[in-house]
C-alpha cells in the first residue's frame, strides 16, 4: 500500500509525463532576414510547416491535438512576438503540453530566453520540448535538454544576432563617412535622388 501511494504522489507532480497522447503546439518563425533570402529558403514558413507536420503524421499516435503558432517577419530576440506569447499562454493554461520547432534558432536567438524557457518553465511544468535539427526531445531523451549542444547552439544564435547587428552598424558608419545618406526618409526640403537612394537633392 505504501508503494502505491508513493507512485501516486510522484505522478501528481509530473502529469504531462504520464500522458502518452500529447497536445502538440508547432511553432514557426520567419525573420525579416529570412524573407530577403526568398521563399524557397529552408527556413520559409512553408518548409518549416512541412517538416513539423511530417513529424506529427509519422508520430500521430502520440498526439491528441495539434495547434499552429506562426510569427512571420519577427526577429528571434523579440520576446513579445504575438504567436510566441500566445503559445506561452497556452502552455501556462494547459491547452498544449508539447512544443516542437524546426531548430532552436526558430524558438529564440537569445540564450537566456531559450535556456530559461526550456530548462526551467517547460521542464518544471512537464511540457515536452522537441527541436528537430538538434535531436532534442525532453520526453524520449531527457538528457538531450542538458546536452552540451543545447547551450552551445543557443550561445551561437545569440552571438549571431550580435555579429549581424555589429556588421550592419559598420556598413552604416562606412556610408556616412563617404557622404551617403542612410535615412529611411529625406529631411524636409530634400528628396532622394531617383537613381541613388543614398544621395539627397533639393526638392524642386
Amino acid at each position: 500500500m505504501a508503494r502505491a501511494k508513493n507512485r501516486g504522489y510522484q505522478q501528481s507532480f509530473s502529469p504531462s509525463y504520464t500522458i502518452r497522447r500529447w497536445r502538440l503546439g508547432i511553432y514557426i518563425r520567419l525573420s525579416k532576414e529570412d524573407l530577403k533570402k526568398g521563399k524557397d529558403d529552408s527556413n520559409s514558413v512553408k518548409n518549416q510547416r512541412d517538416l513539423l507536420n511530417d513529424f506529427y503524421r509519422r508520430n500521430i499516435d502520440e498526439f491528441e491535438s495539434i495547434t499552429e503558432y506562426v510569427d512571420d517577419g519577427h526577429t528571434g530576440t523579440d520576446a513579445n512576438r504575438e504567436d510566441f506569447q500566445r503559445l506561452l499562454a497556452d502552455v501556462m493554461s494547459g491547452k498544449i503540453n508539447c512544443v516542437i520547432v524546426k531548430d532552436l534558432s526558430r524558438f529564440a536567438r537569445n540564450y537566456s530566453d531559450a535556456g530559461s524557457l526550456i530548462d526551467n518553465l517547460f521542464v518544471q511544468m512537464g511540457v515536452r520540448f522537441i527541436s528537430l535539427a538538434e535531436n532534442v526531445d525532453s520526453y524520449k531523451n531527457p538528457d538531450s535538454v542538458s546536452n552540451i549542444i543545447v547551450p552551445i547552439t543557443n550561445v551561437m544564435n545569440d552571438n549571431y544576432c550580435y555579429q549581424t547587428s555589429k556588421k550592419i552598424r559598420q556598413v552604416f558608419d562606412y556610408k556616412r563617412r563617404n557622404g551617403q545618406y542612410i535615412g529611411a526618409f529625406a529631411p524636409y526640403g530634400y528628396v532622394k535622388h531617383p537613381k541613388d537612394k543614398h544621395r539627397l537633392i533639393v526638392d524642386p
